[in-house]
């Protein structure tokens, strides 16, 4: 076979594909760089790519397509087109994206930013979930607030009719780890890698390139957990943590060379060097029991050296450089009590303060004879290691522990960074305490650790169309201008995620805008376009009222009281909408006044000393009840015909999590879930119990909804979902579970749903922290899809399903919502 013949007969460099007959041959004399004959390469393969995602492509598409075409500067969505995405086995497509230096502003990267959001999530999915994940991902990416198109939801083989979305998901994350991070740090290998370095609650560490990929094997202690960790020259690390031992690694070699020290039934509360004047470095190793002890960082022997006297309770250390040949300086904190001890005194300490709460960690500034530290009661402060001088941050952050510190360079100047117990990172001056930038959003649980790496001076520019009325923080994908000697931020956090940060400050820009998390969401019946639903959103900033048809939103006066749950009601013809506030009070309104008209106060409802976490309202011989679970623990039931209280139960031992109501073969039922493991049902009428509590054993019960059967009697299961990450079916007339645990397998179960196929398949809906919508069929128990969102979905949002007419008659519309916001779509499980 001729050249011309060849299948693989690429077009001429920068010119689209003629048909004409020019050859590899051909071009590879117009080569001017490897950089063409990548592009060629991977233009070449992306015709080979089948139009339908469902088709899997070959094994070298889906592992070296997107290398290609990084590497020949033409990453877009043209050379790595959809249908391979859902197959994507190469290195992850989240690190071509941020290695690439040469992005063109007019090049597509619709799709590939989309997979770079969720990818890190994806996990073990297949390729029919991952390419629903993906296609979900890209509308809620490209067409926030859009008004219903389903010309342009289609993909073929996804499973999913993207209807409506209000999603601002972080793109940030470097890995996910399926334990949780306890330490972090960076280390720059004897050939000049820089690698980061982490340690679990397992006992295992982890190398990852500062791109997120896995670098080498995990090492695993097999011990407690791994919450300090110590890069030495040589690749060397030191590691310790909650077993009472330090461990000496070699990194490149994944090899454990000795274990100095081993004090059983303690805990390693601090690992630092220290030099003091005119005296060779050691490793400081602090225990829980208040005992200091020293080693040689290259023999890892004992030290004699002159040490200061600490309390009986652990310590946290930090060396202080004094400047110059002066040496250091050591501060100690134990408990509140911090002091500074100064090795070139006689007299030792130098001085010493209290504070209000636990002081958390120290860090050494650039400065000579400064640092930092922060304490439970949320302080964060600079101080002089001789004077004791204080600086504190200005403005004082949110009120909280601050559980983290790392120094850092922003726009050349000396800073610290902060990860608070309100999950953000914030960035101060370290010479003045003033704020850099606005704080830093996307974890949705503590930062733990935190270190940096080194910046790029090059940067790129991948920013996500929005529409002209949508007022959209800046791109997730956006690269931001990195002076020189810029550091980039690292931190682990309690969520199980390594996230990277560009601070804010002059010349670098302000950190990412995030939306308020969603406090309540719920599809709340037909807006003005035929069936398209009508959806209640609320967040820290107010409620709204979304029709999908339109894409206008209705603002709701709810007041200056967050909306914690939402109810739809139709009483005596007209339908309302019931909303349960921060402050306990529950309100009505009217939606019968226009499609654009804000909705009429009814009235209000007052029982509950706390919030209200769910509600559910339903007709019962005439009337419309509504049933609400408070954290105070009670439930209590309603008349919204009379706008009355009917019945108030406090059975359950602490906060009321989830209600619902179910059809038995005796009539109605309520269903409870509570935090105190058990779901309880009542009687509609009386709201007596009926039947003993359901003891689930899935610790606290997060999540109860009713599981209609096909049988005669139309008698309905109760599903609960536990803090376990499990679910249990429950015949509520024995007492007993039904089949086999459902295991969510990512995080405690948060929310449940309850819908039928378009075939009339009973089928459940599950999510949680994890972000992960699990869809199984409750009569064989099955798993049948897994829907990655890549952003939690926490305990107080809404997972809800209704069949609505209109456009989409035969298919149920799910809608999730949670820390990211809010989105709404079909499901189509056809096939499954």
């Amino acid at each position: 076979m001729s050249d011309a013949d060849s299948p693989y007969r690429a077009p001429r460099p920068g010119r689209p594909d003629t048909g004409d007959s020019r050859t590899w041959a051909d071009d590879a004399k117009a080569w001017a760089d490897t950089r063409d004959a990548h592009r060629l390469i991977a233009e070449a393969l992306a015709r080979l790519v089948a139009a339908d995602p469902t088709i899997p492509p070959h094994p070298y598409l889906s592992r070296h397509l997107a290398h290609h075409a990084a590497r020949g500067e033409v990453l877009d969505d043209a050379h790595v087109p959809l249908a391979v995405l859902p197959w994507e086995s190469s290195a992850n497509v989240r690190t071509l994206l941020r290695q690439s230096d040469a992005v063109s502003a007019v090049r597509r990267q619709e799709w590939l930013e989309a997979w770079a959001r969720i990818e890190p999530f994806i996990g073990g999915a297949g390729p029919d979930s991952r390419l629903t994940s993906l296609h979900l991902a890209h509308h809620a990416a490209t067409r926030p607030r859009t008004p219903l198109d389903t010309s342009a939801a289609r993909v073929s083989g996804s499973h999913v009719t993207p209807l409506w979305s209000d999603w601002t998901a972080q793109d940030n994350v470097l890995a996910v780890s399926e334990t949780r991070l306890e330490s972090l740090t960076r280390t720059t290998t004897t050939d000049g890698r820089s690698l980061l370095v982490s340690g679990d609650d397992h006992g295992t560490i982890r190398m990852w390139e500062p791109h997120g990929v896995p670098a080498m094997a995990p090492l695993h202690t097999y011990g407690g957990a791994v919450q300090h960790l110590l890069p030495l020259p040589g690749d060397l690390l030191l590691s310790a943590g909650t077993d009472g031992s330090v461990r000496v690694w070699h990194l490149t070699r994944g090899q454990l060379l000795a274990e100095p020290v081993h004090r059983p039934g303690t805990w390693v509360s601090a690992l630092t060097l220290f030099a003091a004047k005119d005296a060779p470095e050691v490793v400081l190793v602090a225990h829980s029991d208040g005992r200091l002890g020293a080693l040689d960082p290259v023999t890892f022997r004992p030290v004699d050296t002159p040490l200061p006297s600490l309390d009986p309770a652990p310590a946290l250390l930090s060396g202080v450089g004094l400047g110059g040949a002066e040496g250091m300086a050591l501060a100690v904190a134990q408990g509140r009590r911090v002091r500074v001890w100064d090795p070139r005194r006689p007299d030792g300490y130098t001085h010493e303060h209290q504070h209000e709460g636990a002081v958390r960690a120290l860090v050494d500034l650039a400065a000579p004879g400064r640092y930092a530290l922060c304490d439970d009661s949320g302080y964060i402060g600079f101080r002089d290691a001789s004077t004791g001088r204080e600086t504190p941050v200005a403005p004082a952050p949110p009120a909280g522990p601050v559980v983290a510190l790392t120094a850092l360079t922003v726009a050349g100047r000396a800073a610290v960074a902060s990860g608070g117990s309100d999950h953000t990172l914030r960035v101060w001056d370290a010479r003045t305490g003033a704020a850099i930038g606005g704080p830093l959003e996307g974890h949705t649980a503590p930062p733990v650790a935190l270190t940096t790496l080194p910046g790029t001076s090059q940067a790129t520019s991948r920013e996500l169309p929005a529409p002209a009325e949508q007022e959209l923080p800046v791109s997730a994908g956006q690269e931001l201008l990195v002076s020189a000697g810029q550091e980039l931020l690292v931190s682990a956090g309690a969520d199980h995620t390594l996230r990277r940060w560009k601070p804010g400050g002059p010349g670098v820009g302000a950190g990412r805008a995030v939306r308020r998390p969603v406090t309540a969401a719920a599809l709340s019946g037909p807006g003005s376009t035929a069936g398209a639903p009508l959806i209640a959103v609320a967040d820290e900033s107010g409620t709204a009222l979304w029709d999908t048809g339109t894409g206008r939103p209705v603002a709701l006066p709810a007041g200056h009281a967050p909306v914690t749950a939402f109810a739809s009601a139709r009483v005596r013809g007209e339908h309302l909408l019931v909303t349960a506030h921060r402050d306990a009070g529950i309100q009505l309104w009217s939606l019968e006044r226009g499609a654009h008209a804000a909705p009429a106060r009814l009235a209000g409802l007052l029982g509950h000393s706390l919030p209200v976490r769910s509600m559910a309202a339903f007709p019962y011989e005439g009337r419309t009840l509504l049933v609400t679970g408070g954290e105070d623990g009670t439930v209590r039931l309603w008349d919204l015909d009379r706008v009355c209280a009917l019945a108030c139960r406090e059975d359950h031992l602490l906060s009321i999590r989830d209600v619902a109501v179910l059809d038995t073969a005796r009539g109605p039922r309520i269903a409870s879930a509570g935090t105190d493991g058990t779901v309880r049902l009542w009687d509609p009428v009386t709201l007596r119990p009926v039947g003993a509590p359901l003891h689930c054993e899935q610790r606290v019960v997060n999540a109860v909804a009713a599981v209609p059967v096909d049988e005669p009697d139309g008698a309905e299961l109760v599903a609960s979902g536990g803090e376990d990450g499990t679910i249990r079916l429950w015949d509520p007339g024995t007492g007993r579970p039904v089949g086999r645990r459902l295991d969510i397998g990512d995080g405690p179960v948060a929310a449940l749903a309850f819908f039928r196929s378009a075939t009339g398949r009973p089928c459940l809906a599950a999510t949680g922290p994890g972000g992960t919508i699990h869809l199984w069929d409750t009569d064989t128990g099955s798993h049948l899809l897994r829907i990655v969102t890549g952003s939690p979905l926490g305990a107080l949002d809404a997972l809800d399903a209704r069949q609505p007419g209109g456009p989409h008659p035969e298919h149920p519309v799910l809608l999730a919502a949670g820390v990211a916001g809010v989105c709404v779509f079909g499901i189509r499980l056809e096939g499954r």
